[in-house]
């Protein structure tokens, strides 16, 4: 069984430089809703039976673009880990700042996030469960940092992964996982 893994096209959003803790939340919910670049000529394998979307409308314009009319089953498991602030201040911090402890809370289980590292992998590991079950080559369309860690959880399910050696996964890079 193969299981292609693929984040989604470029989302056409200019994020701020900087920004206070209600700028970065609404930032985050306005690249949820943006639209995505449109996506030229690609090269990628498209031979699989089923296609997976996440919930997110990122995930399923990729998925139109890049395969067209075929049928998509959406699966909110491999949608994009929720990011918020960190904490609620009027004070300006860099974008990057925001990120970067706004990843933070998620791994070490802070209250203020929507989800932590645990519930990810346990949402990761659902999704592989119903690609198993569903016994076919599959195309999951999904995103950046949740990529991460599904292919950390293919990995240690005895999955071999092409195209993974990245800590950052560039828009539309794809990774084969097969077992």
């Amino acid at each position: 069984m193969k299981i292609i893994v693929i984040r989604h096209g470029k989302v056409d959003m200019k994020w701020p430089k900087s920004c206070t803790s209600a700028g970065f939340d609404e930032a985050c919910a306005r690249y949820n809703e943006a639209p995505i670049v449109k996506i030229e000529k690609t090269s990628l394998e498209n031979g699989a039976d089923v296609i997976y979307v996440s919930s997110l409308s990122r995930s399923k314009e990729t998925a139109r673009s890049l395969f067209g009319n075929r049928e998509f089953v959406e699966l909110p498991e491999i949608s994009e880990v929720p990011l918020r602030s960190f904490k609620d201040t009027k004070k300006t911090y860099p974008l990057w700042v925001w990120n970067v402890l706004g990843r933070g809370q998620w791994l070490f289980k802070n209250k203020r996030t929507e989800e932590d590292i645990t519930a990810t992998r346990m949402r990761a590991n659902k999704a592989i469960d119903i690609c198993e079950a569903e016994g076919k080559d599959c195309i999951l369309v999904t995103h950046g940092f949740f990529m991460k860690t599904l292919l950390k959880e293919m990995k240690k399910r005895g999955y071999s992964l092409r195209g993974s050696k990245r800590i950052q996964f560039n828009n539309l890079q794809s990774v084969i996982a097969e077992k």
